[in-house]
Parts: structure tokens; C-alpha cells; sequence
């Protein structure tokens, strides 16, 4: 019998292999080599199943880096955390598995509902880390705690606006513009 970790593998082989579009419980029972009823022991509602893949794939991708290390400038600590939402400049903005792609799928005219739910479940995923990483630093004192909601809503708008330029013209999308924009703006929360 498969593990419910088994699943959500299944789930992220699915959708770096055929696209977020391709996530149906039908779909991943048949990448886990498993049956439906096997599927929904696990996870209840197609909701259940987006939710974990969704938690699977910003954790798998965002890691702490050095955020923890003290010695290092905070605001290089924090920039490099943050940098891992933008692609990699080797990397297509249309490649699949990223970012860009869960947007694109997600906000698509004909896009599923339920794909819309992998977006807000990857979002809350993403406020939960940026939210960890502030905690570190107001932990040093280089953020005051009172605040770590705000920046993290801040910081979150500005990425996710960045999102949308790439998915609605990715021709002009400048990567190196907009780690500019995201270093300064790490700069800015951190000067006081």
C-alpha cells in the first residue's frame, strides 16, 4: 500500500512531467500506480490532494538557505531566500514546474477551479515561509516582530506582481530588473 508521502511524490512527478493541468485524482492514482479508492483513503476531496502537493512543492523548492547565519548581512540572507521564487537565469520563464507555470495554468480562462485552490494552497505555503525567514531575523533584531505580517503581505504582493508580468508578457520580462527590484526592496524593510 502506498504511503500518503508516496502520493504527493506522485502528485509533483505529475505535474512537472504533464503540467499542473494534469492533477486529477484519476491522474495521480494512475502515476502512483494505485487505485482511486487508495487516492481518497489519503485524500478526501481533490481540495485535500491539491493542498499537499501544493505544500510539497513550495517546500521542496524554497529552502532556508543561511537566513539563520547571524555573521552574514541580513539583507543578503533574506534577498537570497526570496530570490527563489524568481526563475533561474538559465531557465525558460515557460518551463514547467515552476513558478510561472502553476500562475499560467492557474489563472487561465479555462482553467480548472480546483487549480485555483493549488494556487492558494502554494501561497499560503509561501507566506509561511517568508513569514519563518522575518521570524529569524526580528529573533536578531533586525526586524521588528510587530511587523512580519506587513512584509511578508508586502513582499508577497511584489513577487506575485512579478508573477503576473511574466505570465502576461513573458518576452519582457527582465530577470535582472527584477532582482534589482526585489534587492532594493530587501534593503528597504531592513533599513531603519
Amino acid at each position: 500500500m502506498s504511503t500518503r508521502d508516496e502520493l504527493v511524490q506522485a502528485a509533483v512527478r505529475l505535474a512537472r512531467k504533464s503540467g499542473y493541468g494534469a492533477l486529477s485524482v484519476r491522474g495521480v492514482a494512475r502515476e502512483a500506480g494505485v487505485g482511486a479508492t487508495t487516492l481518497r483513503h489519503y485524500f478526501p476531496t481533490q481540495a485535500a490532494l491539491h493542498h499537499a502537493l501544493s505544500t510539497e512543492l513550495v517546500t521542496s523548492v524554497l529552502k532556508d538557505l543561511a537566513i539563520e547565519d547571524d555573521t552574514e548581512d541580513p539583507a543578503v540572507r533574506l534577498y537570497d531566500c526570496l530570490e527563489q521564487f524568481l526563475p533561474e537565469p538559465s531557465r525558460e520563464i515557460s518551463s514547467r514546474g515552476h513558478w510561472f507555470d502553476l500562475y499560467r495554468t492557474a489563472l487561465a480562462p479555462d482553467a480548472a477551479p480546483a487549480l485555483k485552490n493549488v494556487l492558494r494552497s502554494a501561497h499560503g505555503a509561501s507566506t509561511a515561509a517568508v513569514r519563518r525567514w522575518l521570524m529569524v531575523l526580528a529573533g536578531q533584531g533586525h526586524v521588528a516582530e510587530e511587523d512580519i505580517d506587513d512584509h511578508a503581505a508586502y513582499v508577497l504582493a511584489m513577487i506575485n506582481g512579478l508573477h503576473l508580468c511574466a505570465v502576461i508578457e513573458p518576452e519582457r520580462f527582465d530577470l535582472p530588473r527584477e532582482r534589482r527590484l526585489l534587492r532594493w526592496y530587501v534593503h528597504q524593510l531592513l533599513a531603519r
